[in-house]
């Protein structure tokens, strides 16, 4: 087989598989938990089923993204060694790892930024789990808010690294 194939391919997995992942992590902030937010606020849902709701949305995240973010990653290094081997001075292979690493950037930045409220909602998701018949004390249905909304933002941002890395590989493509 040509090896141009090999590269479209490379590049058709990095751009999209990288904005596809900044956009369905953004979706997160911009629709689902203020959903989550209102339906509490509005309807009167409890934080238990709130905190619930969130661990769900978080675990099929958790499954789904990285592996998506590490094959976008895969064709983005892939094409940094090529264009590093046929264009010794261009600026393709730094646009190209530099995507990797920025669609990578998910990771690092969900263990050190995220972890503590992560794992707030989680240690509240199970607590109520364990205690669904003991009444929910005011301060629990605030503090499950205020931190699914510090989630929000700071998932918001987390949707930023893909989607520029997904930036950065067209600008390669087309540089």
């Amino acid at each position: 087989m040509d090896s141009s194939i090999y590269l479209r391919a490379a590049k058709i997995l990095g751009v999209t598989g990288a904005a596809w992942l900044g956009g369905n992590i953004a979706g997160l902030s911009l629709l689902v938990t203020p959903a989550l937010r209102r339906s509490s606020a509005n309807d009167g849902v409890s934080s238990s089923t709130i905190s619930k709701q969130w661990r769900y949305i978080y675990e099929s995240g958790k499954a789904q993204n990285p592996p998506i973010a590490a094959v976008a990653a895969a064709a983005y290094l892939y094409l940094a060694w090529t264009a590093r081997q046929l264009a010794q001075t261009s600026q393709l292979p730094l646009y190209y790892a530099s995507a990797a690493a920025l669609t990578l950037g998910i990771v690092p930045f969900t263990l050190i930024a995220m972890s503590s409220t992560n794992n707030k909602l989680m240690r509240h998701s199970e607590a109520l789990s364990k205690n669904s018949s003991a009444p929910l004390q005011p301060s629990s249905d605030e503090e499950v808010d205020e931190l699914v909304a510090r989630w929000t933002v700071l998932n918001g941002i987390r949707s930023l690294f893909p989607l520029t890395g997904a930036i950065l590989g067209v600008i390669a493509i087309l540089g």
